[in-house]
């Protein structure tokens, strides 16, 4: 018996000397690193993104993520050119503008499938439509960047509309909104999850009048990358918008939740202003219609043939499946 003890022993031992043997383990990969660039600072507009890194979502398509504040001074389609980010939330006017100078760009997927611009007047100025815009001054105008969609929705509309331009004074469009509210500006340009809100905060009484209301039917937010990540790399943007729409699906299914991740990024650390933000982005996130980022090719052309009317792009503008694409999003969702 003791012989057989000291056997049983040794051959407990040598199990316990080689167990990498009997079990290899598989080489994981290293994270494909990538870099969102923001259209505009930290704040609850980006929530879905938040939720998605801070649910590991973007950890468990095994990419790691860093996003970039963005704002009135930042390019963000140079920023995919150029290659310092993979990814970039994009108006997608400014999509279809840089397609028609040959920038390689591709819309993969859209977040807000109603844009949340709007142009507002005081409650009590009469000023409820665009047709009460002649002889009055707009605050619109936008060198670039974020702010640019202003403008050209704005001129959109009035040349939807046929009302002469000359009868109107444009004004570049101030984020305080000072001419605003000290009434040397009749109507500004504003986002329903931001201006509106700081206004409204402020007591203030406000007309808004809605560039959908009058034919201008436009997407906001929208996930843009280069055609050439869509061909090299596929698989890490179908993992990328994958991860992405699941941390959107979260936050429109969860906004208290969203709030609270949102905090942890957002530049104003006030979550009133948060909270609210978030109640007015959810319905121009979640429509109602088909599935949280997708994409019509109607939509698309109404937002060209606008573009067009305006002499905004050219008519030499590649076709529809030039500047975006929905193979990611029917292999996400299915052909819906």
């Amino acid at each position: 018996m003791p012989g057989m003890q000291s056997r049983f022993i040794f051959l407990i031992m040598i199990a316990m000397t080689f167990p990498a043997c009997s079990s290899p383990k598989k080489d994981v990969p290293p994270p494909d690193h990538v870099i969102v660039q923001l259209k505009w600072k930290h704040q609850a507009q980006f929530s879905g993104f938040y939720v998605a890194e801070e649910k590991g979502y973007y950890r468990n398509e095994n990419i790691a993520v860093q996003f970039l504040e963005g704002g009135s001074d930042i390019d963000c389609a140079s920023a995919l050119i150029s290659t310092q980010a993979q990814f970039a939330v994009i108006a997608p006017e400014d999509v279809l503008i840089k397609r028609g100078e040959n920038y390689p760009l591709l819309a993969i997927g859209v977040i807000y499938r109603r844009s949340a611009v709007v142009f507002i007047s005081h409650g009590d100025s009469g000023i409820v439509r665009p047709s009460d815009f002649k002889g009055k001054t707009i605050a619109t105008l936008g060198a670039g960047g974020a702010v640019r969609d202003f403008e050209l929705q704005f001129k959109a509309m009035m040349t939807h509309l046929d009302i002469d331009m000359t009868t109107i004074s444009l004004v570049p469009y101030d984020p305080e909104y000072k001419g605003f509210i000290d009434g040397s500006v009749d109507v500004t340009a504003s986002y329903l999850t931001g201006g509106v809100i700081l206004l409204e905060k402020q007591g203030r009484a406000l007309n808004l009048i809605w560039p959908g209301d009058y034919g201008v039917n436009f997407y906001s937010d929208t996930i843009v990358t280069t055609r050439e990540m869509t061909e090299q790399k596929p698989d890490l943007v179908f993992r990328f918008l994958k991860a992405t729409l699941k941390g959107w699906r979260d936050a429109v299914g969860g906004p208290a939740n969203a709030v609270d991740i949102t905090m942890k990024y957002a530049e104003v650390k006030d979550r009133k202003l948060q909270t609210a933000m978030t109640d007015a982005m959810l319905p121009l996130v979640n429509t109602g219609e088909d599935q949280i980022g997708w994409m019509k090719g109607d939509d698309w052309h109404g937002m060209v043939n606008l573009l067009l009317n305006q002499n905004i792009i050219p008519a030499t503008i590649p076709d529809t499946d030039d500047y975006y694409t929905m193979t990611f999003l029917k292999k996400i969702y299915g052909n819906n």
